[in-house]
């Protein structure tokens, strides 16, 4: 008996070492940037892992645009893995051999703080993207800055055809970083509005992708004043430009969306939509690239980069233009 007991401890032994070799093997082995001479990542002096969520979204495309126009420049690879609440990958990431790692985290849970901090403790430089998960001196933030997007909204806002605006913010746990910053944001609209903003309601949605319909029906219940909603994600954008169509308010109540979709885009070209605040997905991954690679060979970099913010307003002639925000 105790024969058969030894032998099946080491049976399960093997099959964890066979099991984590082949993860470790899967984990380095796709996804990696070749470069335009058709070299693999084995030829590049620096390779970097981005953690990203698993999303089809314009953002994270752009995003790894920008990444990978950084790694070409600068002569790195890097493989890509979906970042989801069960990613073993992200929580292998400092066994793996990679020189630096990106992350972007919707959520700040004890699970991602745990694993961030086994990566910090092998002196492996992090770069956190637009959300900041844990606070360390060894990592780097690169993204909007909160009052930036706070007075985006405001200059949005301002352009609306009356004196005093009723305005709805709704914040999104799929956009910690503006619901972590909420004062921040609130500065920056105020300081833009003065005394045109009459109210100032705020509600948030969670990850639900339809949460913003049952918000935006209940605010509008609860306060009829309101006359401009504004979102800070995408999705929830169109889900409340539905809504505003559903019941009939078109006209009464704009919305102020988030990103530069298509749809949102025509939205603004209609009159429905006000204007969108537009983030930098592409500079954010450039930047990303840039800075995981001046630590390795440099030992700092900045510790915070804003890539700043743009807004998306009708133009009086012609399709809706982007404008730099100053």
């Amino acid at each position: 008996m105790d024969r058969l007991l030894r032998l099946a401890t080491v049976l399960l032994g093997v099959i964890f070492v066979v099991l984590l070799a082949m993860s470790l093997r899967l984990m380095t082995g796709n996804r990696s940037l070749p470069s335009e001479k058709g070299d693999g990542q084995d030829s590049k002096s620096y390779q970097f892992a981005f953690f990203l969520p698993d999303s089809d979204n314009s953002f994270f495309d752009s995003l790894r645009e920008g990444a990978l126009n950084a790694a070409r420049t600068l002569d790195c690879a890097l493989i890509f893995h979906p970042l989801g609440p069960d990613s073993l990958s992200f929580e292998m990431a400092s066994y793996t051999g990679v020189n630096g790692v990106a992350v972007f985290s919707y959520e700040k849970n004890a699970r991602m703080v745990e694993s961030l901090q086994k990566i910090l403790q092998r002196n492996l430089p992090v770069v956190q993207i637009e959300n900041e998960v844990v606070s360390s001196p060894n990592t780097v933030l690169i993204g909007t800055n909160s009052y930036d997007s706070g007075k985006s909204i405001g200059k949005i806002a301002a352009s609306a055809d009356r004196s005093d605006l009723n305005i709805g913010l709704i914040y999104s746990d799929k956009n910690p970083a503006l619901k972590a910053d909420a004062n921040l944001v609130e500065i920056g609209l105020k300081s833009i509005l003065g005394q045109r903003l009459s109210t100032l309601y705020t509600a948030q949605t969670t990850f639900n992708p339809i949460d913003a319909e049952g918000i935006v029906y209940e605010l509008l219940r609860r306060v009829p004043a309101v006359d401009i909603i504004a979102l800070t994600d995408s999705n929830d954008t169109l889900v409340a430009i539905q809504a505003i169509i559903d019941l009939n308010l078109v006209g009464r109540v704009q919305i102020i969306g988030f990103g530069d979709e298509q749809t949102i885009k025509e939205y603004i070209d209609k009159g429905v939509v006000l204007g969108s605040i537009v983030r930098n997905p592409a500079e954010i991954g450039f930047r990303t690239v840039a800075a995981l690679k001046e630590i390795n060979t440099n030992g700092n970099t900045s510790a915070y980069v804003n890539t700043g913010v743009n807004i998306i307003l009708a133009g009086r002639e012609g399709p809706p233009k982007e404008v730099r925000n100053q």
